[in-house]
C-alpha cells in the first residue's frame, strides 16, 4: 500500500471541511442562504441543463437547519454536490485566502492519513 493519501479523497475531505465551516456560519447567519441563491442563479444561467442546478435549487429551498445537516453529510450525493456548491463562491465567504486554503488542505490530508492508518491497523490486527 502507498503511503501517499489518495488526492481525490483529500480533495473531497477538504470540501467537507469547507462545508462544515459554512454550516457553522449558517447557524448564526441565515442570510448566507440568500447569498448562495444569488451565486447559484449566476451559475444556473450558464449551465441551465445540468442536474446539479436543479439539485441545488431543491437544497436551497430547504429550511436552514435541514440544509446545514445536508451540507455536512457524508452521503455520496452530497459529495457530488459539494463540487458545485454555490456557498463556496457566495458573497461574504472568502475561501480565496491562500493561507486558509493551505490550512484546510493540510487538515484534510491529516484526516485522510489517520483514516488510512486506522484501516491498516485494523487489517494488521485482523490478520
Amino acid at each position: 500500500m502507498s503511503d501517499v493519501p489518495n488526492q481525490e479523497t483529500v480533495n473531497d475531505t477538504a470540501k467537507l471541511i469547507m462545508h462544515r465551516l459554512i454550516a457553522r456560519r449558517l447557524a448564526h447567519d441565515t442570510s448566507l442562504v440568500d447569498r448562495a441563491k444569488a451565486s447559484h442563479a449566476r451559475v444556473s444561467e450558464r449551465y441551465p441543463e445540468r442536474t446539479f442546478v436543479q439539485d441545488w435549487n431543491k437544497l436551497l429551498a430547504l429550511p436552514a437547519n435541514q440544509l446545514r445537516d445536508l451540507l455536512t453529510s457524508r452521503h455520496t450525493e452530497m459529495k457530488r454536490l459539494r463540487l458545485s456548491s454555490p456557498f463556496v463562491i457566495a458573497e461574504g465567504i472568502d475561501f480565496t485566502d491562500p493561507n486558509l486554503r493551505r490550512r484546510i488542505r493540510r487538515a484534510a490530508k491529516r484526516v485522510v492519513e489517520r483514516g488510512v492508518a486506522a484501516r491498516r491497523a485494523g487489517v494488521a490486527t485482523a490478520a
